[in-house]
C-alpha cells in the first residue's frame, strides 16, 4: 500500500509539471555569439496568437534561446522574436513549442544550423516553426476579375497583362484567383481574399504570392488596361428596372453602353405602345430612360442599329428588346364549382372544389377560404388561373355548406392589382 501511495504521488507529481509553463531557462553570459529569429508558431494548421505561447531552441539538450509569442500591430500577425546563442557556428539547433492553451509541448521536426551574427525570417515573410510542418508550394492557378469578361490576357515571367472592355472601372475590381492549397495572396501585406478584395488597377498592382510555410514568395505584377476604343461599336444593353407586368407609370429602363456614344436623343428609342417621356445621363456609360405606357396590355422599348454612334462615328449595334405588360385590371374570381354533381348528396368526409380566377394570380393560400366550422381546407395550385380546394371534416354537418374567399385575402395578379370580388357556392348536405 506504501508502494502504490508512492507510485501515485510521483505520476501526479509529473503529470501537474507538465500541464504547468515550462520554467525554460537560459544564461545568455554563457556564449559568445547569437543568431536572431523572426518567426511564427503553428500547431495543426493554427498559428499560436497568445503571449503565453512559447518557442525555444536547443543545442544538444541545453536551452539556446526562449521568445513568447507578441502581436504585431501593423502586419497582423503574431511572431515570436528568438534570439539563439552559441560558442560555435555550425551547431545543430532544435526547437519546441509550448502551446499554452493545450499546455501541451511540442517537438518540432525541423533543425538549423546555428550562424554567427546571422538572421532568418521578417515580420511579412517569417521563420516557420511548425507541428506538422506547413506545406512550402506557392503556385498560381487562375487569375481573373468578377463580373468582367476580359478582351484578352496573358500571364509570362510573373507579369499577368488584362485587356478589359472599354468602360470598366478599374478602380474597384474583384480579382477572382485560385492559388495551392495553404498558399495565400497579399497586396502590401494584406491578405486577399478571392471575390472579395477590391483595388485600384489605375495603375500596376504588386500581389505576393507566399506559401504556407512562408518560404516561398513569388511576386506578380498585375497590369490592367482598357481595351482600344477606335474600333469599338457601341454595344448597348436595356433592363428593366420593375417586373415585367407594371400597373403604374412611368417606368424606368436602364440603357447601358460600352463606351461614350453622341446624338442621344428620345428618338434613337423604337417603341411599341408607349413613348419615351425623359432620359437622364448617370455617367457616359449609362443612362436612366422613363416610357409611359399608352394603353392597357404589352409594350416594348429598343434600339435599332446605327442610331447612335461614337466619337469615331461608329454606329451601335442593335440592343435587346425590353418588353413588358401594363396591366390596371384587378384580378377576380369565375367560379368556385364542387367537383361532384351539384344536386348529388353525399356522406363523404371530403369535398373537392375548383377555383377559378380570370388571370393569372398570387398569394393564394388555404386559410383565403371560409366555409363550414371545424373544417380542415387543403389547397393545390393546379396552374396560374386554377387551383383545387378541397375540404374536409364535413361528415358530421348538417344543413347548407357555404364557400367563400375571405375578404382581407392578399391575392392579386402580376402586376399587383388585388382581387376585386368573391363567388359563394352553395352545397346541399
Amino acid at each position: 500500500m506504501k508502494r502504490f501511495l508512492i507510485l501515485f504521488l510521483a505520476f501526479f507529481a509529473v503529470k501537474n509539471s507538465a500541464a504547468q509553463d515550462p520554467n525554460w531557462y537560459l544564461n545568455t553570459f554563457n556564449y559568445q555569439y547569437s543568431m536572431t529569429f523572426i518567426a511564427f508558431l503553428n500547431v495543426n494548421g493554427k498559428t499560436l496568437s497568445a503571449t503565453t505561447d512559447k518557442v525555444v531552441a536547443f543545442v544538444n539538450g541545453e536551452v539556446r534561446g526562449v521568445a513568447n509569442v507578441t502581436y504585431v500591430a501593423s502586419a497582423n500577425k503574431y511572431v515570436a522574436y528568438l534570439s539563439v546563442y552559441a560558442n560555435n557556428s555550425g551547431e545543430t539547433i532544435n526547437f519546441k513549442m509550448y502551446d499554452s492553451a493545450t499546455e501541451n509541448v511540442l517537438t518540432v521536426d525541423k533543425t538549423q544550423n546555428f550562424m554567427i551574427d546571422g538572421h532568418l525570417g521578417g515580420i511579412f515573410q517569417s521563420y516557420s516553426i511548425a507541428s506538422p510542418a506547413l506545406k512550402n508550394q506557392a503556385v498560381l492557378n487562375s487569375f481573373s476579375f468578377s463580373n468582367v469578361t476580359p478582351v484578352s490576357q496573358t500571364i509570362n515571367n510573373q507579369k499577368i497583362n488584362v485587356v478589359v472592355p472599354y468602360g470598366t472601372d478599374v478602380t474597384n475590381l474583384l480579382a477572382e484567383f485560385s492559388v495551392s492549397s495553404g498558399a495565400n495572396f497579399f497586396v502590401e501585406s494584406v491578405q486577399q481574399v478571392s471575390s472579395t478584395s477590391a483595388q485600384n488597377f489605375t495603375n500596376t498592382v504588386l500581389y505576393k504570392l507566399l506559401s504556407e510555410d512562408e518560404t516561398v514568395l513569388i511576386e506578380y505584377d498585375v497590369t490592367v488596361s482598357l481595351e482600344n476604343t477606335a474600333l469599338a461599336q457601341p454595344n448597348i444593353t436595356l433592363s428593366s428596372v420593375v417586373n415585367s407586368m407594371v400597373k403604374t407609370a412611368p417606368i424606368l429602363v436602364n440603357m447601358a453602353t460600352n463606351i461614350a456614344i453622341l446624338n442621344f436623343a428620345e428618338d434613337v428609342f423604337l417603341v411599341e405602345n408607349a413613348i419615351v417621356s425623359s432620359i437622364e445621363k448617370v455617367n457616359d456609360l449609362l443612362y436612366t430612360i422613363k416610357i409611359v405606357p399608352i394603353q392597357q396590355g404589352v409594350f416594348s422599348i429598343e434600339i435599332p442599329e446605327n442610331a447612335v454612334f461614337n466619337l469615331q462615328e461608329l454606329g451601335n449595334l442593335a440592343s435587346n428588346k425590353v418588353m413588358l405588360s401594363y396591366d390596371l385590371v384587378s384580378p377576380y374570381l369565375l367560379s368556385i364549382k364542387r367537383k361532384n354533381p351539384v344536386n348529388e348528396i353525399t356522406t363523404l368526409d371530403v369535398l373537392e372544389f375548383n377555383v377559378v380566377f380570370s388571370e393569372a394570380v398570387e398569394n393564394v393560400f388555404s386559410n383565403d377560404f371560409e366555409t363550414v366550422a371545424n373544417a380542415r381546407h387543403t389547397l393545390v395550385k393546379v396552374n396560374e388561373t386554377n387551383y383545387t380546394l378541397k375540404i374536409e371534416n364535413v361528415n358530421n354537418f348538417i344543413g347548407v355548406i357555404s364557400l367563400r374567399i375571405k375578404p382581407t385575402n392578399t391575392i392579386q395578379d402580376k402586376a399587383g392589382n388585388l382581387l376585386r370580388n368573391t363567388v359563394v357556392n352553395v352545397y346541399q348536405n
